[in-house]
This record gives C-alpha cells, sequence and structure tokens, in this order.
C-alpha cells in the first residue's frame, strides 16, 4: 500500500481549470465555519474545505482509501498550503446530493435499509484493509481525533502508537492534560487495559455520522457506483477496530431511529463505547 503522496498535490484530470483563492474565499458557505475550517461550494465541479485549522492529512486520507478500495468517496483535485495566510486547501468532488440526514425523515424501511446495505458493503471493505504495526494516521503520523489533541506537540498523546497498550496511556495522559483528578486516572489506569485490549489496529473513517453520508441524485442507466458517498475523513486513521462503532455511538442523539440501525451497519462494541462515551464526557465536560 502506498504511505505517502507528495504535498502539493495535483490531480492530473481536471473537470475545468482549479478555483483561485481569491475565488474559493468569495465562495458561498456549504456549513458553517468552525475550527478555523471553511467548507464552500466553487460553481459546479469543486468543494473546497480551507483554513488554518484543516489538516492535509484529510485529503491524503482520501486518495488513500480511493486508491486501495472501491469505497466511493469524493475525487480529490488538489491539496496545498499558502504560506503567506497560513491556510492550507483541499480542493475536491462536488457531491451532487442531500446527506442522509436531511434524507431520514422521509425513508421508508425498505430504502433505509438499502441505504445501510451499501454502506456495510463500504464499511467492511474499509475493515479489509492490511493492518499496519501502528495506531495513528495515515503515513504513521499522529491521530487527528480530538481526544488525543494537546496545543503542544506531545507524542505521549499524539501518537502514533506502537501498541493498544500506548494508545490507552495515551488517554489517561489527556485526562491528566485536561485537569482531571489523580485519584481519577489511577483508577482508569487499572480499568481500561480489562476492556480495551487485543484490538487490531484498522483503517476507520472516525466520525459516522448522517451528516457525512451523501445520497446522490439518481445515477445514470449505466452508472454501476453506489449511490452512497462518505465524506469528512478529518479524523480518519488506524484506530482500533472499536473505534468506529464507538465514536457513532457517542455521536447519537437519541431523538429517531437512526440508533437501532448502527448495528445493522458496524460490528457492535458495547462494553466499549460504554467506557468510551464515560471517558469523552469527562474529557469535554
Amino acid at each position: 500500500m502506498k504511505e505517502s503522496f507528495s504535498i502539493p498535490f495535483y490531480a492530473a484530470d481536471l473537470p475545468c481549470p482549479l478555483p483561485t483563492n481569491s475565488e474559493i474565499e468569495n465562495a458561498p458557505d456549504i456549513s458553517l465555519e468552525y475550527g478555523g475550517r471553511r467548507v464552500v461550494g466553487v460553481g459546479q465541479h469543486f468543494v473546497v474545505k480551507f483554513g488554518q485549522g484543516v489538516d492535509l492529512a484529510e485529503g491524503e486520507n482520501m486518495l488513500f482509501v480511493r486508491e486501495n478500495t472501491n469505497i466511493c468517496v469524493p475525487r480529490v483535485f488538489a491539496l496545498y498550503s499558502d504560506t503567506k495566510t497560513g491556510k492550507s486547501f483541499i480542493i475536491m468532488e462536488r457531491i451532487i446530493g442531500e446527506t442522509l440526514l436531511a434524507a431520514w425523515p422521509r425513508l421508508t424501511q425498505t430504502e433505509k435499509q438499502n441505504i445501510l446495505s451499501d454502506l456495510r458493503i463500504q464499511f467492511n471493505e474499509m475493515r479489509q484493509l492490511p493492518s499496519p504495526n501502528y495506531f495513528g494516521s495515515f503515513g504513521k503520523r499522529k491521530l487527528l481525533d480530538g481526544i488525543f489533541w494537546t496545543e503542544e506537540p506531545d507524542p505521549l498523546v499524539n501518537g502514533p502508537f506502537d501498541s493498544e497498550e500506548s494508545l490507552n496511556e495515551a488517554m489517561l495522559r489527556k485526562y491528566s492534560y485536561n485537569g482531571g483528578p489523580h485519584y481519577r486516572v489511577e483508577y482508569l489506569r487499572k480499568c481500561l487495559p480489562l476492556i480495551f485490549k487485543g484490538h487490531k489496529a484498522t483503517f476507520t473513517h472516525g466520525d459516522l455520522q448522517r451528516k457525512n453520508i451523501i445520497i446522490r441524485e439518481k445515477l445514470q442507466q449505466d452508472d454501476e457506483r453506489t449511490r452512497v458517498v462518505l465524506i469528512d475523513w478529518e479524523k480518519s486513521g488506524w484506530y482500533p477496530v472499536y473505534w468506529e462503532y464507538c465514536m457513532a455511538v457517542c455521536a447519537l442523539r437519541w431523538d429517531d431511529d437512526w440508533p437501532i440501525w448502527i448495528d445493522t451497519l458496524l460490528m457492535p462494541f458495547v462494553s466499549e463505547a460504554a467506557w468510551l462515551q464515560s471517558l469523552r464526557l469527562e474529557l469535554w465536560s
């Protein structure tokens, strides 16, 4: 498998010339600005995520998945940074459709089953990517989920990690970093190895929510691609195999039947989900 891509990256085959930075800055927002990031639509062909909070590793994740699987992700047309502004740019294919979150209330049970079946095929294929000898982002770099974030670089918290034990310890270090009680940390240090053990590193999307799933508009009759497209690969990387399910559970709002379908899409890790959700609530309470 390819372990890195040359940055800046520019695709050879473009539907039209790439937008300029000025065109991007003045384009209409698709989603709210957050964490030093904006997502805008530029014309009919491009969506751009850009800002000082953008990590180009997200674009590399998408290139990696497209190159090694049949999972449907937007094409990446360019990855680069502007040294003058400190902003990074991910220019990608604009998928015409609506999110599964928007479509969900009007879907029939049969339509939900068909969509979940397509998603299950894609996530099962993701699970089959060969496991490396580390837990970290693509290219053996730090993990990008917020639970491993520190203001200043700290490899003992950020990763990558050579073992699940080191990853567990990183979560405890982050707990201390956030000011968590010392005795709580010592208690968790006894508990976590009993729950988070024996899990292989598995390539993970990391943010399975309906807002990150686009149902494309009706395909042409000869188009064999799936209608379901996965977006927002910002947190993706090699995590323990339980991580995908646990993050999906942590994001549940419990206001409709979506939680019932999660167990039909992903292998359940119920104990791990309960512990990780509790830990995340404590970290961000």
